[in-house]
């Protein structure tokens, strides 16, 4: 297919037959009786503690710690880890919450500092919730794969390719080793969402044509104050990791700290395959001082056989905030608006459902994987694919660029090293992005 070929026509090929090519990884995981035993492995319906430790106990670490342990009675906080030392206020909480089921050892098992990850990893865990900034994730999951360790790790996990491509080859790894690992965009693992999706799957709507994805917000969390007002006594690298939102070197802009949840579900319609090319636009219409992250994007997608997506995704104050999708089939429609779900044919709706993020259920399927000694990996061909379509799409808007799956698998960017990184590593962000100035790396 020509770099230039735009055409809107879709091919015969259908939704149910659709072949993955040309992705990152080699593989699609889901349950794999196969793969060697994790030494987790244990008979049917026993019920041996879990040893839970948190990498990062801010909101969304917080969170985790909330679900996993609402998600299986016999599952223990063990171990804390955060670079901060005021975010060890929470195990109080969860101490609260949860009597009897947090275990850190009159914090002992309670690390500060950017060594914590790996202390929490050595700490006597099973399983290990990385929900650090997300810069630090696949350094982190390396020292978590490599200690044999069962991982949930919230999005994104790669902010750009080498990342990426790194998550991969130690996802492989853990499956190789028996180790399962699920990704946080809970939108998958909503009942109402996996419902549809099956129905879709199975032939409902026929073949799926094009999906219309978006992801909007009222405004950027954790809002950076202009940095005018960082104290002096404060590191470049400090203020930056306590506003990780605002940076693109921390966070992978919005599209990926908080859109890759509508362009993992156009990815999910798609088929899970990395799209041929992208162009894009997108801004930053209530700029912060000093940061470089965007608040809004509006993606193309094309993909090898002339199938079509788009994704809009906006975190602007006072504005529209449409979050959803329109996947259209031979047959008729499946629609999403929100926390709703239905399936339209002949003007007409057959199906209809509702429901919330399966924040929860997401932790139920990978504890009933590790107790049952099956492996399960949501990232090689599926999740990973999801992260791609979102570099994509950034580095398209970025640079006004028409980008293509094979410039995208060869970029060399990594935005920034964490090996070593501490408060006093010195940081300068980059500037902001100006389409049809700034470059493809």
């Amino acid at each position: 297919m020509s770099d230039q070929n735009t055409t809107n026509e879709p091919s015969q090929i259908t939704r149910r037959n659709f072949v993955k090519n040309a992705t990152i990884g080699t593989v699609a995981l889901g349950l794999v009786p196969g793969a060697m035993a994790s030494s987790y492995m244990q008979a049917p319906g026993a019920k041996k503690k879990l040893k839970v430790g948190v990498i990062g106990v801010g909101g969304r670490g917080s969170g985790a710690v909330i679900d996993i342990l609402n998600a299986d009675p016999d599952t223990v906080l063990w171990a804390v880890g955060d670079i901060f030392k005021s975010k060890m206020k929470a195990v109080d909480g969860f101490k609260k919450k949860y009597s009897g089921r947090v275990d850190t050892d009159d914090g002992k098992r309670e690390f500060v500092g950017f060594d914590a990850f790996q202390k929490v990893i050595d700490s006597g865990v099973d399983l290990v919730l990385l929900t650090t900034t997300p810069v630090f994730r696949p350094e982190h999951f390396k020292a978590a794969v490599a200690a044999g360790k069962h991982v949930f790790m919230e999005k994104p996990f790669a902010l750009d390719i080498p990342g990426l491509k790194s998550i991969i080859s130690d996802a492989k790894k853990a499956r190789s080793n028996g180790q399962s690992v699920l990704t946080g965009l809970a939108w998958r693992y909503s009942s109402h969402q996996m419902e549809m999706h099956k129905r879709i799957e199975d032939g409902e709507i026929g073949d799926i044509l094009s999906t219309s994805s978006s992801y909007s917000g009222g405004g950027r969390p954790n809002k950076m104050p202009d940095i005018k007002y960082k104290p002096k006594t404060m590191s470049d690298m400090e203020w930056s990791l306590r506003y990780w939102q605002s940076y693109l070197e921390h966070g992978g802009d919005g599209i990926l700290e908080f859109m890759i949840h509508g362009i993992d579900r156009m990815s999910w319609s798609m088929g899970d395959t990395i799209p041929e090319k992208c162009y894009a636009n997108g801004a930053n219409i209530v700029p912060t001082v000093g940061a470089n992250a965007w608040d809004s994007f509006s993606l193309y997608f094309e993909y090898a056989d002339g199938r079509t997506a788009d994704f809009f995704g906006r975190q602007v104050p006072g504005t529209f905030a449409p979050s959803g999708d329109i996947i259209t089939g031979s047959k008729g429609r499946a629609v999403t608006n929100g926390r709703n779900v239905a399936i339209i044919k002949d003007g007409k709706t057959t199906w209809r459902s509702s429901g919330r993020p399966g924040f929860v259920n997401e932790h139920k399927i990978l504890i009933d994987h590790i107790r049952r000694g099956k492996v399960y990996n949501d990232v090689v061909d599926k999740f990973a694919n999801s992260h791609a379509c979102g570099i994509m799409g950034r580095n398209a808007a970025y640079t006004g660029q028409l980008i293509t799956k094979k410039m995208l698998l060869r970029s060399t960017d990594m935005l920034i090293d964490t090996k070593g990184l501490n408060f006093d590593t010195p940081f300068t962000a980059r500037p902001p992005a100006q389409p049809g100035k700034t470059k493809f790396l």
